[in-house]
């Protein structure tokens, strides 16, 4: 019989946990974002995401189970983000998970988050799921995560075995569009509004750089983008808004195209895969359906809901990790650094 398991995520400003039944199977997934919480400050506050992840997150088990018809009595794991993130955060879901864990006398499974978002493409009936249930094997993958604080390029060889290839070497591709929104007066999160004017307004005829484009490494840099836009709205206060962050945008996805693709002939990769909030946008999944198909490539995109940080994507590696006997002690860390 599968196994049935919960799993906690509260890296950042959401708080999700999700029900997941085997490894692909997702009952409930429940998530709870405070983005209202901290909109009149301009990003999040550390110690306000923290008391907030503490109010919401039993309710939020409660409705999890509820919804998954299922028992504490019924779980066969428990599984957690215990990095990289905000500490205080973390460490609300991590005590959690804990307690849970000891008081049922079940596994307790670390996670690290980056690490699970690829994993929302293993997830119901996804092609990359229909492959591991069929017995195939769907590896090696490049994965590129753009989320949050990070935008990654990821090679994994197989489950558990994975390796960075590049990393933005500043601002994250996500941070730099919310912040090119918030240049014309949006709150955060900017993602949606930049994307919805991309979609409705062909490039304007700004020539914004496509930072370390052409640079033979795949790394990335969006800081110097940023910039470029801070210093053409002072130069042009008027500039109309959707032409503008239209043209923008098309760089940012340029870019990531670009490396990704680079990225994949050097590793000699047939499949990529894409997740992280910033690959919800309609407008960048469409650029790199084109540039996949140009290139013979198979792009595995997720259903933009599970794009966001949730906690069926933690679920499903949590399973996995559950399957190979890959458990953690009581004694598990928080870390708020990626590779700490």
């Amino acid at each position: 019989m599968e196994t049935l398991g919960l799993a906690i995520d509260t890296t950042f400003d959401d708080t999700s946990v999700a029900l997941l039944r085997g490894t692909r199977q997702v009952l409930s997934n429940k998530t709870l974002s405070q983005y209202k919480d901290h909109e009149a400050f301009g990003g999040v506050i550390p110690e306000r995401a923290s008391r907030r992840h503490l109010e919401v997150i039993h309710p939020l088990i409660q409705d999890a189970l509820k919804e998954g018809g299922a028992a504490f009595d019924q779980l066969d794991w428990i599984a957690v983000s215990h990095k990289p993130g905000l500490l205080g955060s973390i460490l609300v879901g991590l005590t959690v998970a804990k307690s849970l864990a000891f008081l049922l006398n079940r596994p307790l499974i670390g996670i690290n988050h980056i690490e699970a978002h690829p994993y929302a493409n293993f997830l119901g009936n996804s092609p990359l799921a229909q492959a591991l249930a069929n017995g195939q094997n769907p590896f090696p993958l490049l994965h590129l995560v753009a989320a949050g604080g990070h935008t990654l390029l990821i090679y994994q060889r197989d489950h558990f075995q994975w390796e960075i290839v590049g990393r933005s070497l500043d601002d994250a591709a996500g941070e730099c569009v919310d912040k090119a929104a918030k240049m014309f007066g949006h709150p955060m999160p900017g993602g949606p509004v930049v994307d919805r004017l991309a979609m409705a307004h062909p490039p304007g005829d700004v020539a914004f750089p496509r930072p370390l484009l052409n640079d033979p490494g795949l790394d990335f840099s969006f800081s110097g983008l940023k910039t470029a836009l801070r210093y053409h709205l002072e130069a042009h206060p008027q500039a109309p808004e959707g032409p503008t962050l239209a043209a923008y945008f098309q760089a940012v996805c340029d870019v990531l195209t670009a490396k990704t693709l680079r990225a994949a002939r050097r590793l000699k990769v047939e499949r990529i895969t894409l997740s992280g909030g910033l690959c919800a946008s309609q407008k960048l999944r469409e650029e790199f359906r084109r540039a996949a198909d140009q290139e013979g490539l198979e792009l595995f995109v997720p259903p933009p809901a599970l794009c966001t940080d949730n906690a069926a994507m933690v679920a499903c590696l949590g399973a996995f990790r559950h399957q190979a006997g890959r458990h953690d002690s009581l004694a598990l860390d928080g870390e708020s650094n990626l590779l700490g």
